[in-house]
């Protein structure tokens, strides 16, 4: 089980990754291969914080009910 501080912790700093890694895309790039790799690590961020969403919407646990619980509790412990 995760407390809803992990989770939005984790949650948060992928945020943060994703929007480093844009910076880096507009300011820091300098040639069509350095352009598609930081594209597929962007990418790869953002599919991470689908997986976790629809991990939460499995549990049937929303955004607004992390607060209310506390807990996400993972499907496979009992």
């Amino acid at each position: 089980m995760l407390d809803v501080t992990t989770v939005n912790e984790i949650r948060k700093e992928i945020k943060k990754l994703i929007e480093a890694k844009r910076d880096h895309i507009v300011h820091s790039v300098d040639t069509v291969e350095k352009l598609q790799y930081s594209r597929g690590q962007l990418s790869s961020l953002e599919e991470l914080l689908q997986v976790i969403k629809y991990l939460l919407k499995k549990e049937d646990i929303e955004d607004d009910d992390l607060g209310k619980t506390g807990w996400v509790s993972d499907s496979n412990e009992a």
